[in-house]
This record gives C-alpha cells, structure tokens and sequence, in this order.
C-alpha cells in the first residue's frame, strides 16, 4: 500500500487509509497478522515503528503496576534487555489521561524518578526517543497501549500534527477494539500463556482452596491426572509453584477470581 507523507495525507486519503485498515483488520488470522496490518497503517501517517502493550490486571494488589505484555514491529534488536530492571515513565503517564501522550513533555517533567530518567536514557540509547502514546482504559478495568515512534524529530514534530495524531487516535481504538471482538483477552494478552480446559479447571478449584483429592473427585479424574494438568499448568504460565500459578492465571483472566 503506497501512501503519501504524513504531513500531505488529506482527509480523503486518511479516509480511505481507515477504511483499507478495517478491511485489513477483519481479514487478519490472528492478533499478529493484525499488529502487522496496524504497522502497515501506522506507517502510512508516519511512524516507522510501534510497540503495543496489554494488562489484564494493569495494578497489583499493592497499587504497584504490572508489567504488561508487550509486541514490537521494527523496533532495534535486544531494545528490551534489561526492561524487567527499568520503570517506565510512559507507562504511568498513561494512566494519567486519556488522551494522546507525546513523549517529549513526559521526558520533560522535573518529577521524574532515577529509574524512570533511566528507562529514558535507554530508549534514547536504542534511537527510540520521538514517540506518541495512545493509552486506551478498557470498562473491565484491563489496559492497552499502543506506542508509535518516528525515526527523526522532523518527522516527529510533523506526525504530532493534530490531523496526524487524531488519525492514530482513531487508528489505535479501532485496532482494539477489533482485536478484542475477534480474539478473547487471553488469546490476544499473552500467546505464550495458554491452558487447556482441564487445566483452567484444576487452577480455578484450587484458586477456591481445593485439594488435588478434591478436584479428582469434582471433576471424576485420578489425582495422578489432576497433579499432571497443574503441572502443565505451572509450566505453561512460567510459574514457581501452584499459588504462582493460580495468582498468574488470575492476573492474565484466565481463570476467575474466587468468590470470598
């Protein structure tokens, strides 16, 4: 798909760029078919990479965040070597607004902390520093982000034109929006962490205190196959141990949260 330079994109143009997107959209497999036709489209209003972000449970029980899951399209090799050890400035900001975040003004704020100054200066190392975030607060409490670099600051000063950045506004929503009629939240959150029936039933009895006695016997299986399906369980969701995994499980919405 051949498209002009953002700055020249007209709304006749931007229209048809939306309706080829939906079109692309309802055509895609799978969640990774769609991130490559929401690149194809991201690129037509400018921004040569993206990187779209996702949490079920975006805050922990303590009120500390939760490290979402995270896609990339032409980001550098090895851009998230050490991230885990990183606090992400853009992130939070996210959950401040609703609205397009530019990452200049949030490079700018004099409240940042030693480690969100660091996570700065290793985006900066990688050549990520021109970026607009687009957070998007799902009714169900869940999170998704979708964050669009252009590879020079000309360019970025350019794709930060309001008419740019309602195009990705709208484009960012759609693909969500999309993505979640089309694929369940587990699927579309972590393809990485999947559990079979069986095994989501085994987690979320034992997430109500039961034992492997009894849920052999809930679900008329040996206890030898309901400790195989925590196992695999447990490893599909690279978890430590059983309550690892009933607290993983849960945080991704794979299983229910018990009933207190």
């Amino acid at each position: 798909m051949s498209l002009p330079a953002a700055h020249a994109l007209p709304s006749a143009d931007r229209e048809a760029l939306m309706g080829r997107f939906a079109a692309d959209l309802e055509q895609a497999d799978d969640l990774e078919s769609a991130l490559d036709a929401l690149h194809q489209a991201l690129s037509g209003l400018g921004f040569s990479s993206f990187a779209y972000g996702m949490a079920g449970t975006p805050r922990a029980q303590d009120g500390s965040f939760t490290s979402p899951v995270v896609k990339t399209r032409a980001f550098p090799n090895r851009w998230d070597r050490h991230w885990s050890h990183l606090c992400d400035p853009y992130y939070r900001f996210c959950f401040t607004t609703t609205l397009p975040l530019k990452w200049i003004d949030v490079q700018e704020h004099e409240r940042l902390s030693t480690g969100e100054r660091a996570c700065v200066d290793h985006l900066n190392d990688k050549n990520l520093h021109y970026g607009i975030t687009i957070p998007m607060h799902m009714p169900n409490g869940s999170f998704a982000f979708v964050s669009a670099i252009s590879e020079s600051a000309t360019k970025y000063e350019t794709g930060s034109s309001p008419t740019v950045v309602n195009g990705l506004f709208a484009l960012c929503h759609q693909f969500q929006n999309t993505s979640l009629r089309r694929w369940l939240w587990n699927q579309a959150a972590d393809t990485k962490a999947w559990l079979s029936t069986r095994e989501k039933e085994c987690l979320s009895l034992a997430a109500q205190g039961k034992t492997s006695d009894d849920i052999a016997l809930i679900l008329g299986l040996s206890c030898e196959t309901v400790r195989s399906h925590m196992k695999r369980a447990i490893a599909h969701l690279n978890a430590s141990n059983r309550p690892h995994a009933i607290a993983k499980a849960i945080q991704l919405r794979l299983i229910d949260m018990p009933f207190a």
